[in-house]
């Protein structure tokens, strides 16, 4: 009979708020969605209490977008507040310490100054999703998120015995960017997932069926593949993955090489071949049989090139024309024009730099500039860049950084990246043997990834990269490994035999 009352509880509650919803339902608008996301969110808030910091390592790649949210933001940018949050509030109630690495905390913070006081210098943020007059405020709140980030993933130190699959699902996240593409294929029925996924990943696709473009780009394969590979490598290692004795590792890890070559970008393989290339000295397999079979398959994989890469799709094509390959014309022209088209944009941006050396630019845009841009553009009245020159699209971290930011950024930055680099190899050095792989795999895809942002990065869109690479490994590592943690105890033991002697 005690629980008579409970369930009498229980259906005051739930029967009202069943009417409400459908009521809500019937009547559908911006306020019903803010209304119903609120209610989820409540129900929901004892698992987020429980799981907030391994959905945010889960989601922090993922493409899923918050689309109830003005701007639509990213997933993570909404699980990284959020988990920050709790984590804060755990921390002011004694229940849970920060995990503390001042040597990368000091630059984060520095960073966040240069950006609220360039913001409070350059006409404030300009979020126009929020009623505001000027666009560009999304670079402040995504690299802003992106520092907050790394707080939030590494307050928390992963168990020992999970840290290996947390660095796997890391990365594999990446694969949903291959759902937009999908959703495109299964057809308007499916274009509802678009709240969840980005429609332009699939805009390539879209232009290739209504004949604006010959090239059919599956965009979405390019970060998906990138995503299974860093799955591979951080559950097996490359020596694993060349293990005669599971060959369907290699033969897995080769299919998706190919599935990325029908995304149609190079920068593709820059980044597969710099992480593995990293991944390869690491490991030290330079030093075994596996580098001339490596040198000798790349051989084998080169002459395959040659001979049939005008046989290939035109999105493969695309995706090797960085190669000494034949390749149809029309590729050609795209692929050197789309070069072509960075470089001009580039030379135009360089007599800017002196310009903005102590105060950057900023993120704001003025919406009567972008408008203006667009109509010269159209016209030939300006160069094909203009619109992107203006929207502070410059396909070049480095000028990403100095003109946005000022000589404060880069400097900011750079602090980031050697400190970075500095822990990430301390930790693949004198971390737990136990995490030797994913150690490994986060200290080559952040030296990949470094390179990979002085060619053609930017500063808005690659932060969280860097930070959430950070994050991780300061969580499964609980903070900064130590020579002394490794070498303390052999050093006891031989000193003890010394004395016994």
């Amino acid at each position: 009979m005690s629980g008579v009352p409970k369930l009498l509880i229980i259906y005051a509650i739930a029967i009202p708020l069943a009417i409400l919803v459908g009521f809500l339902v019937s009547a559908p608008g911006m306020g019903t969605v803010v209304i119903i996301g609120l209610l989820l969110f409540l129900f929901s808030l004892p698992f987020l209490l429980k799981s907030h910091h391994f959905l945010l390592i889960l989601f922090w790649n993922s493409a899923f977008n918050v689309f109830f949210l003005p701007a639509q933001p990213h997933f993570w940018l909404l699980l990284a507040a959020l988990s920050f949050s709790i984590s804060w509030l755990n921390n002011i109630m004694g229940q849970q310490n920060f995990i503390r690495v001042p040597e990368l905390k000091r630059p984060l913070v520095f960073l966040a100054i240069v950006l609220f006081l360039t913001a409070a210098l350059r006409g404030g943020i300009g979020i126009h999703a929020l009623g505001g007059e000027s666009y560009g405020g999304k670079g402040y709140v995504y690299m802003l998120g992106a520092i907050f980030g790394y707080f939030a993933l590494a307050a928390i130190r992963v168990p020992m015995q999970k840290a290996a699959s947390y660095v796997g699902w890391f990365f594999l996240s990446g694969i949903t960017f291959a759902m937009s593409n999908l959703v495109y294929v299964l057809g308007p029925a499916f274009y509802l997932l678009y709240l969840l996924v980005p429609p332009e990943v699939a805009i390539s696709q879209a232009a290739a069926d209504v004949g604006a473009t010959e090239i059919d780009r599956i965009g979405g394969l390019a970060p998906a593949s990138t995503a299974v590979i860093c799955f591979l490598l951080a559950r097996y290692g490359l020596r694993g993955i060349l293990d005669w004795q599971k060959p369907w590792r290699l033969l897995l890890f080769l299919a998706v090489l190919v599935a990325a070559a029908f995304g149609g970008f190079r920068s593709v393989y820059l980044s597969i071949g710099l992480i593995c290339f990293f991944q390869f000295f690491f490991e030290k397999l330079h030093r075994t049989i596996f580098l001339p079979i490596c040198i000798g398959l790349g051989i084998c994989v080169m002459s395959l090139a040659i001979v049939f890469a005008s046989k290939l799709p035109l999105s493969a094509q695309r995706a090797i024309s960085f190669l000494p390959v034949h390749i149809e014309a029309s590729v050609e022209g795209d692929a050197t024009g789309s070069w072509n088209w960075r470089l001009d944009m580039w030379r135009t941006l360089v007599p800017d730099i002196p310009k903005y050396f102590l105060l950057g630019k900023g993120y704001r845009i003025d919406p009567d500039d972008l408008y203006l841009a667009g109509i010269a553009a159209e016209r030939g009245l300006s160069d094909q860049f203009e619109v992107a020159r203006v929207a502070g699209d410059y396909h070049s971290g480095p000028l990403s950084l100095m003109i946005s930011l000022g000589v404060f950024g880069v400097a900011a930055f750079g602090w980031i990246i050697l400190a970075g680099i500095k822990v990430l190899h301390a930790n693949w050095q004198y971390g737990p043997q136990s995490l030797r792989r994913p150690n490994t795999l986060l200290f080559s895809f952040f030296l990949a990834h470094i390179i990979f942002f002085l060619l053609v990065g930017d500063i808005r869109s690659d932060l969280f990269l860097f930070t959430g690479t950070l994050g991780l490994s300061v969580s499964i590592n609980g903070g900064v490994a130590r020579k002394s943690l490794r070498s303390a105890q052999p050093a006891a033991v031989a000193q003890f035999a010394g004395q016994m002697a």
